[in-house]
């Protein structure tokens, strides 16, 4: 062991050089490390269970026999909910990122107002590399066409798109698509089935804003999501009383003119005429009445499928960067300690196999 230490002392200055460089080499790459901020928030999905619970539940039970609906004629269904996994799921996918990516926040390290697409394609230079390219004047012909077009070809990129369409996008402009991918993480804790929702980027105030614009949007998504055939049955159920309500005013006039110009109704015929009409007013009210309460039944299912997403952690500007210079240091500099004493007892290891 003496031994050993008295090496190391024999051998100081190599060490200290060594790590003199790991050194140097940390202060560079915290120099030239673009800033980065998480801006992070805590969701908590809704747990749904079979039948009907909830505000429409007690809505239902309370004015259900007013409007001829039973909280059986309701409960028959399962309503479920939405697993966890799916909602990393909805963040990952094209329509999501794209909508997300066009909407403009405010970045205010760089004093403007973008969306990610545009501040990572137009304003941001990640790297030495980029700040190189930036500057460099007089490219040569080609590779001033390749970026040109490269460029051209980002700018139209679709802002939205449906999920029932079909979307053809190039390799160029998925590059910006899988930034903010990489940028935005929605995690799941497989036991709570709580979310974790963060978006890393340049800017704290960006990051915060898009971490608020991205879990409106989720929620958006996850509705329409649940709720579309629900909705479709509403705007089904809508249009039918709309249509009903028509032909039971037409009919309801019709019958109120009769009767104010057949006052006496003397003849046997004024009075079948009045029982047609009458039946006719009594079919159309018929429908009309059973169509409106289904449509009160439409509007309190798409209360009870309608998804709640709780924020248990709002989402906050971060105050730090997240890397911190003088960690870089510290790290850089044992790193270097440590690889100079490893290259030492490898350097000793190896005469003294030799010399034996």
């Amino acid at each position: 062991m003496v031994e050993l230490l008295q090496a190391f002392w024999d051998a100081r200055e190599k060490i200290v050089k060594i790590t003199g460089a790991f050194l140097v080499l940390g202060l560079l790459i915290a120099l030239f490390s673009p800033e980065e901020y998480t801006a992070e928030a805590t969701l908590m999905p809704e747990s749904q269970e079979q039948g009907l619970g909830g505000k429409a539940g007690s809505l239902l039970s309370q004015y259900g026999g007013m409007l001829g609906i039973s909280p059986s004629d309701l409960s028959g269904g399962q309503t479920g909910s939405i697993p966890p996994q799916l909602y990393p799921k909805i963040a990952e996918s094209l329509p999501y990122q794209l909508e997300l990516m066009h909407t403009p926040v405010y970045f205010a390290s760089y004093d403007t107002t973008a969306g990610v697409h545009e501040f990572y394609t137009e304003i941001y230079s990640p790297s030495i590399f980029g700040y190189i390219k930036e500057y460099t004047i007089g490219l040569p012909g080609k590779m001033a066409d390749i970026f040109s077009e490269k460029k051209r070809d980002m700018r139209t990129l679709p802002k939205k798109i449906s999920r029932d369409s079909v979307l053809s996008i190039t390799e160029a402009q998925m590059e910006t698509v899988k930034i903010l991918r990489d940028q935005l993480l929605v995690s799941v804790d497989q036991e709570t089935g709580v979310l974790n929702f963060s978006v890393t980027l340049p800017d704290a105030n960006a990051a915060a804003e898009v971490s608020q614009l991205g879990i409106s949007l989720l929620k958006e998504q996850v509705k329409a999501y649940r709720t579309q055939k629900t909705r479709q049955n509403l705007a089904f159920v809508q249009q039918q009383v709309d249509s009903a309500k028509k032909r039971f005013n037409v009919i309801q006039q019709k019958l109120a003119e009769f009767r104010d110009s057949n006052l006496n109704l003397a003849t046997a015929k004024a009075q079948s005429r009045e029982q047609e009409l009458q039946s006719q007013y009594d079919l159309a009210f018929n429908l009309y009445n059973s169509l409106s309460q289904q449509l009160e039944q439409a509007k309190l299912e798409l209360q009870k499928d309608t998804p709640v997403l709780s924020v248990l952690q709002p989402v906050s500007v971060p105050l730090e960067d997240n890397t911190s210079g003088l960690l870089i240091l510290i790290v850089s500099g044992m790193l270097g300690f440590l690889v100079a004493l490893g290259y030492l007892l490898a350097h000793k290891w190896w005469k003294n196999f030799y010399l034996d």
